[in-house]
């Protein structure tokens, strides 16, 4: 969702069982011509179907603040956008009440190809 500093993945089993939703905490997503941009911050909140949560990657989330690679306050509103995310999944908010674990992709689908230069940032993309 524009603006919002996570993101949902869905993960299933083989043969279409649902597993969970992975809020992936983040910058927001930028968009720009070559695609769509973030950071990840190291941080995730894992949902059961049951609608159990837990966080992940605490320990990496951790060691990225011990080495420098995020300062206290970054991590404060890392934090804060984990307890926003929370706060929606204890709500059942979107996309959580939406039916996503009943999605299929059409069969007649194929799998695209990533068009060239899809992991150059927008600096390094000439114009």
């Amino acid at each position: 969702q524009p603006g919002v500093p996570w993101s949902v993945w869905l993960f299933w089993e083989p043969g279409w069982r649902f597993k969970n939703w992975y809020v992936n905490l983040e910058e927001p997503l930028v968009r720009w011509a070559g695609g769509v941009d973030s950071e990840d911050h190291f941080l995730d909140i894992d949902v059961r179907p049951d609608r159990s949560w837990y966080w992940r990657d605490e320990d990496e989330f951790a060691q990225a603040q011990r080495d420098g690679l995020m300062p206290p306050e970054t991590a404060e509103r890392v934090r804060t956008a984990g307890r926003a995310a929370l706060e929606a999944i204890a709500a059942w908010e979107p996309p959580f009440s939406e039916g996503w674990p009943a999605w299929r992709p059409d069969e007649s689908w194929a799998v695209p190809s990533l068009p060239e230069g899809w992991d150059r940032t927008p600096a390094h993309v000439s114009s």
